[in-house]
């Protein structure tokens, strides 16, 4: 599994395994950053061609914050939230 996610620079960074380790390159180790997630995406397919397709990593659409490995998150009309974040129900009540 990875996942690619931006970062508050504008940049994109890539996160593999089960533990979304940093993806480093492969002949200097460095980390690698991209412009665009179009970018990561080409660079993920060329190096990693085995390897499922590069995806971005879910957002809270509420507060923008990632979900973390142990994160729940809740889908509501087509969105992700944390469960705190969860727009007011049309009857009142939260879904849990």
């Amino acid at each position: 599994m990875a996942e690619a996610r931006k970062l508050k620079s504008g940049r994109w960074r890539i996160y593999a395994g089960a533990e979304l380790d940093l993806v480093r390159e492969p002949t200097t180790r460095a980390i690698v950053t991209f412009d665009s997630l179009a970018d990561a995406r080409r660079w993920w397919a060329e190096f990693h061609a085995g390897d499922a397709p590069l995806r971005q990593a879910r957002r809270c659409a509420r507060c923008g914050a990632y979900f973390g490995r142990n994160a729940t998150g809740t889908l509501y009309a087509g969105r992700y939230y944390h469960p705190a974040h969860l727009p007011p129900q049309p009857n009142g009540h939260r879904r849990h």
